[in-house]
């Protein structure tokens, strides 16, 4: 295309970007896509360098917007269009900024392999440019940290300080890395060096470094206020918190105000706020699970809250999930491909001991488990919203024995399995609050009629509000999320695979199960056999196909114990055998 395909292509990207203004918190993912192809493509087309950096230019733009946004994914299409523009035109620079923005993407979504293969990419392409090699170590060390290894993301930072140490003045991507490396002290236990670090890195700040780079200013307060936290400095810590708030009120995007939240949230807990910290947090968690690259630090955060508060139960809840977000196997998989060279051995065990320590420490704490109080009131709501869809008036009993199966199946600690099951069978609670002609239509919703519905996962987190009974949030995340989808095609939207609480994606299977072979929702019954045909086809979209395979293999096991044909009709009789035989208490003693 050369110049004059550049001059036609600008204004049509400009006019994109523009529509997109605004709408990228809200927008689908299926209409973003949608929206974004065309721009990619053309991209992809770009020939002559004017083309390709005009396209350039705008599409790390939007990206950074998409980032900011919580849609690293969406905005990775674009990167990736740019890099096999720079490959095909042997651009090194441009390929080694487009691997670099890839990188960043790829790890904030938590693909941990493909993120440090990017970075590697780049690191290749830096040809000893000192400050190429300091922006793609701090990059590959953001990555380490979103996997959980601090101990490594802290070696890659003093690799991104050291790359840059002989560059005279202050340097922003020097800045960047101390920043980045004061929160992989915190993270490592070692205050005093973190501190010394986010010290440095206020002595590199300049203002235009602010200005560029609101966020980073934001993180380098919200690291200060931890450092100081965690050192028993807590009334120097204020005027940081203020500082934070400030600047994540200017920013205005969703992962600013996590990082506002966890802030506070610390400085709460330390003065003694605790009841204040944890709804707080509660609603930071709410908006991380729409950021892959923040939901560790905000279980992290959440757990010791939990803990502070005198809540074991819960706080290991949460440090069980929190374990599920620590890709070591990606971590290893990834420094093959890249020679890090360290020159020690394995990394990362000090964070695997911290978290048996923590699990040990709250193991101990637990008490006797015991009904929440007004769980039967609850459980009788949870009847009668879902009479008006089953007129047996059981479906919520029969996923929450099924859900039961499955954790325990998939090797869920079987007290805490219990609780899944105690938790499930009230996951329909919210549909009170939807009319019932809407529950009973035979034919299709319109989009208005369909919000409405969807609503009821909001109205169940409100009927279950904490009261700070572990079954309670257990039972409040299964109804928030089991409508949530596989491929974050569902509600809350773009909260997606094992962003999703395992209980909720639990109940997501059974319930499905359970709908379909009982016809919920006016639905042609199916038998059993059927029904898991079904669930092989959402398997990977709507549901975790890891747990569609478990439940597969468990109902047919107990049916084949049973002696029931899995192809019997409609398989009711059949089916309510199953459900009393799981029922039982196997493995509780």
């Amino acid at each position: 295309m050369g110049v004059m395909a550049a001059a036609t292509l600008q204004p049509d990207l400009s006019e994109l970007v523009s529509g997109l203004e605004g709408r990228l918190t809200q927008i689908g993912r299926a209409e973003l896509a949608e929206a974004l192809e065309p721009l990619a493509q053309a991209m992809r087309e770009a020939t002559g360098p004017e083309a390709a950096a005009s396209a350039a230019r705008t599409a790390f733009d939007l990206c950074r917007r998409l980032y900011a946004n919580g849609r690293s994914a969406d905005g990775l299409t674009l990167a990736r269009a740019i890099l096999d523009n720079a490959i095909a035109r042997r651009d090194r620079e441009l390929e080694r900024k487009a691997a670099m923005v890839c990188g960043v993407l790829a790890g904030d979504k938590a693909d941990i392999v493909a993120a440090v293969e990017y970075h590697a990419r780049a690191l290749r392409l830096a040809d000893g440019d000192a400050d190429s090699l300091c922006r793609t170590w701090n990059n590959i060390g953001l990555a380490m940290g979103i996997a959980g290894n601090y101990e490594l993301a802290g070696r890659c930072y003093q690799r991104s300080v050291a790359a840059i140490a002989e560059v005279p003045g202050p340097s922003d991507s020097r800045y960047n890395a101390y920043i980045n490396l004061a929160n992989s002290y915190y993270q490592t236990g070692r205050f005093a060096e973190g501190f010394e670090a986010a010290s440095r890195a206020l002595e590199e700040q300049t203002a235009e470094f602010r200005e560029k780079d609101v966020h980073g200013a934001l993180l380098l307060q919200r690291n200060i206020v931890r450092l100081l936290v965690a050192m028993g400095r807590s009334a120097e810590a204020q005027s940081h918190v203020i500082k934070a708030v400030t600047l994540a009120e200017r920013i205005a995007t969703p992962r600013a105000a996590i990082a506002a939240a966890l802030t506070r949230s610390t400085y709460e807990l330390a003065i003694g706020h605790n009841d204040v910290a944890l709804t707080r947090l509660d609603k930071a968690l709410a908006q991380a699970r729409q950021f892959p690259g923040a939901l560790r630090d905000t279980l992290a955060c959440a757990a010791a809250a939990e803990e502070q508060g005198g809540s074991a139960e819960r706080a290991l809840m949460r440090l069980t999930e929190l374990s599920q977000h620590i890709y070591t196997s990606a971590i290893e998989r990834a420094r093959r491909n890249l020679d890090l060279s360290f020159g020690d051995g394995e990394m990362g065990s000090s964070l695997s001991l911290q978290h048996e320590q923590a699990r040990a420490r709250l193991s101990s704490q637990l008490t006797e488990r015991t009904r929440p109080e007004g769980w039967k009131a609850l459980e009788r709501l949870a009847v009668s919203a879902v009479l008006r869809m089953d007129k047996t008036g059981w479906h919520g009993k029969r996923v929450g024995t099924l859900s039961k199966a499955l954790a325990l199946a998939v090797d869920v600690d079987p007290l805490q399995a219990l609780e899944i099951g105690l938790a499930s069978e009230v996951h329909d609670i919210g549909m009170l609050s939807v009319p019932e002609e809407l529950l009973t239509r035979k034919g299709p919703l319109n989009a208005a009629e369909e919000r409405i519905v969807n609503r009821h996962v909001d109205a169940a987190s409100e009927i279950l509000s904490d009261d700070g009974h572990p079954r309670t949030l257990l039972a409040r995340e299964i109804a928030r999320y089991h409508h949530a989808r596989w491929d974050g095609e569902g509600y809350p939207e773009r909260v997606g695979g094992k962003l999703i609480p395992l209980a909720a994606r639990i109940c997501a299977v059974a319930d499905a199960y359970d709908a379909m072979v009982c016809g919920i929702g006016g639905q042609r019954r199916k038998s059993m056999e059927e029904a898991l045909a079904e669930l092989r086809r959402a398997s990977g979209r709507q549901l975790d196909p890891d747990l569609v395979g478990r439940f597969d293999a468990m109902v047919r096991s107990e049916t084949e114990d049973l002696g029931l044909d899995l192809k019997a009709g409609h398989g009711m009789d059949d089916f309510q055998e199953l459900v009393h035989a799981l029922e039982e208490d196997r493995g509780f003693v």
